[in-house]
C-alpha cells in the first residue's frame, strides 16, 4: 500500500504548473485573437472576393476553385499560427520537461498534422458547399447528418488508422497485468480486442490511458510512461475508470451531444448566410467566398456552447471515477494514481475556477482526489 497522504495533499509541482497554465492559456487566447481578426479583415475588406476571383480564374470547375481557395486560405493561416504553434509545442513543452521530441521530430509531428488536417477540412468544405449548391434551403441538415456520422465512423476506426499516424503501438508483453485487465474488462462487461501498449515516452514525459474505438477494434491502450511509473493497482483503477465510460455509454452519450452541437452550428451558419450573403456581396448562399463567414459563426457558437460541454464532460468523468471505486475499491490507489498523473502530466490541482468552469473537459485533479477520500470515508463508515 501507497502512503498518499504526502503526496496528494503537498503537491510537488503546483506552482510549475500554474506558470505552464497560465503561458498555454496565453498562447491559445493570442492564437484564437490572430484568427479572428484575419478572418474579420479578409472577409470584410474583401479579400475573399479578390482570392474567390483568382481561384476561379485558374481552374476550370467550382470543386476545383474551392481546392485553390482552401489551400491558399489554410496555408496563410498556418504560417501566421506557425511561430504560436512552435512555441506551444515545442518550446513550452521543453521548457517545462513534458517533451521529450527533437526539434526535427516535432517538425515532423506538426507536417503530419497538418496533412490530415487539410486532408480531413478540404472533404468537408466540398461537402458543405456541393450540399449548399445541390440543397440550399436544407444543406444544413444535410451537412449535419453527414457530419454526425463521419464522427462515429471515425471515433471506430481513430485507433486502426489516425492514431497509428503519431504513435507505435505493440501488445502488452505483461502477461500478469494483461490477465488482470482482461478479468477487469470481463467482470464488467466491456468486451476488447487487446490491451497494447501506447509508445508516449519517446515524445513526451506524460502518461495516459484510453479505452479506443468501439465493436470489433475496441482496445486497451496503456502510455509506456503510465506502465513504468505506476503500480499494478493504480493502472487497474484507471482502466476501469476508462472502461466505466463505456458501460455508461459516455461514448455515444458525447457523440450526441456533439451532434447537437453540429445542427446548431450548422444552422447559425444558414441563418447568416441568408441575412448577410447580398449585404456582403456574395454571389448566394453557395459562394465559397463566405467560408470565412461560415468559420466565425461556427466557432463562435462552439465558443458559446463550450462550457455546457464541458460541464456534460466532467459529469461523466466524475460518474465514472465513482464506479471505478466502486468497482474495485481501490481508493487509496486511485486518489495515488491521480496525484502521479498529475506529477507526470504538470496538471494544475487547483486550478482557478473559471478556469475550470470554461476549458476543463475534466475535474480538477484536487477535486477527484477529494472525492475518492470522501468515497472512501463513507464506504469505511458504512462497513
Amino acid at each position: 500500500m501507497l502512503n498518499t497522504d504526502a503526496r496528494q495533499d503537498m503537491p510537488q509541482n503546483e506552482d510549475e504548473a500554474i506558470r505552464y497554465e497560465r503561458r498555454k492559456l496565453m498562447v491559445g487566447t493570442a492564437s484564437m485573437a490572430i484568427t479572428l481578426v484575419v478572418a474579420f479583415l479578409f472577409l470584410f475588406l474583401e479579400g475573399t472576393h479578390a482570392l474567390r476571383d483568382l481561384a476561379e480564374s485558374w481552374t476550370f470547375n467550382t470543386p476545383a476553385a474551392i481546392t485553390v481557395y482552401v489551400l491558399i486560405v489554410g496555408a496563410v493561416m498556418e504560417l501566421l499560427d506557425l511561430p504560436l504553434q512552435y512555441y506551444s509545442g515545442y518550446v513550452l513543452e521543453r521548457q517545462f520537461s513534458l517533451s521529450r521530441l527533437s526539434r526535427r521530430d516535432w517538425a515532423l509531428d506538426w507536417l503530419k498534422g497538418l496533412t490530415v488536417q487539410a486532408a480531413f477540412g478540404l472533404l468537408a468544405v466540398q461537402a458543405i458547399y456541393a450540399a449548399l449548391r445541390a440543397f440550399p434551403d436544407t444543406w444544413w441538415i444535410i451537412s449535419s447528418v453527414g457530419f454526425v456520422l463521419f464522427t462515429v465512423v471515425l471515433t471506430g476506426l481513430a485507433p486502426l488508422l489516425l492514431f497509428r499516424i503519431f504513435f507505435k503501438f505493440e501488445p502488452l508483453q505483461d502477461e500478469e497485468l494483461k490477465e488482470r485487465l482482461l478479468r477487469l474488462s470481463e467482470r464488467l462487461g466491456v468486451s476488447v480486442r487487446g490491451v497494447y501498449v501506447w509508445k508516449l515516452g519517446d515524445k513526451t514525459r506524460r502518461a495516459n490511458a484510453a479505452l479506443a474505438g468501439w465493436g470489433r477494434s475496441r482496445r486497451m491502450l496503456l502510455a509506456d510512461n503510465l506502465i513504468s511509473e505506476h503500480t499494478q493497482d493504480e493502472i487497474e483503477v484507471v482502466m476501469a475508470h476508462e472502461l466505466a465510460h463505456q458501460v455508461h455509454g459516455d461514448i455515444w452519450r458525447a457523440l450526441a451531444v456533439r451532434g447537437v452541437l453540429v445542427f446548431v452550428s450548422f444552422y447559425a451558419v444558414h441563418l447568416a448566410l441568408t441575412a448577410w450573403s447580398e449585404p456582403l456581396g456574395f454571389r448566394g448562399i453557395s459562394d465559397f467566398a463566405n467560408l470565412p463567414l461560415l468559420g466565425l459563426v461556427t466557432g463562435a457558437v462552439t465558443m458559446l456552447a463550450l462550457p455546457l460541454a464541458n460541464w456534460h464532460s466532467r459529469r461523466a468523468e466524475k460518474q465514472a471515477d465513482l464506479y471505478a471505486l466502486e468497482a474495485t475499491g481501490m481508493s487509496e490507489e486511485f486518489m495515488s494514481a491521480m496525484s502521479r498523473l498529475a506529477d507526470q502530466n504538470l496538471a494544475r490541482r487547483r486550478p482557478n475556477p473559471v478556469v475550470e468552469f470554461i476549458f476543463h473537459s475534466h475535474p480538477s485533479v484536487q477535486r477527484r482526489i477529494d472525492f475518492a477520500r470522501e468515497w472512501q470515508a463513507r464506504a469505511g463508515h458504512a462497513a
